[in-house]
């Protein structure tokens, strides 16, 4: 009993991993969904929409982080960040909802877990591409 009990959370712990990243990069999982079943709806075959829905994801991604990294106009790189946070604020916004309407929260709070949901994923988006790899602190020392 107590394995199981450890692999149910484990299990849920992971869904809940997965749940948050899907929500974080909602725009790049959206594009690429919406290409896949457009061209599985024309008829182009499986395994050329499920390669083409993955292209056009990570291009999204890659895209945006590239437009945030070279772009120097604040107000661009502004509306950038924006076109990825928001999206990803709004999914987590209802993926908390249902998690705390799941879990039998009252009213005032599953409204409140769903703000706190949305601002911490749509946060999270924001800084996943505002954030240009390897312009962290190094340990290169004094």
């Amino acid at each position: 009993m107590v394995v199981t009990t450890a692999l149910g959370i484990l299990g849920f712990g992971a869904a809940l991993w997965i749940l948050f990243n899907l929500a974080v990069y909602a725009l790049p999982f959206a594009i690429g969904l919406t290409t896949a079943m457009h061209l599985l709806e024309a008829e182009q075959g499986v395994i050329l929409s499920l390669g083409a829905g993955l292209f056009a994801g990570a291009a999204t991604l890659v895209f945006g982080e590239l437009a945030s990294a070279r772009v120097r106009s604040v107000p661009i790189r502004f509306a950038i960040a924006s076109i990825y946070a928001l999206p990803a604020g709004l999914a987590g916004f209802h993926a908390v909802k249902g998690i705390a309407e799941l879990a039998g929260a009252g009213p005032t709070a599953v409204t409140l877990l769903s703000w706190l949901g949305a601002l911490a994923i749509g946060a999270t988006a924001w800084v996943r591409i505002t954030t240009v790899p390897g312009n962290g602190p190094s340990n290169s020392g004094p």
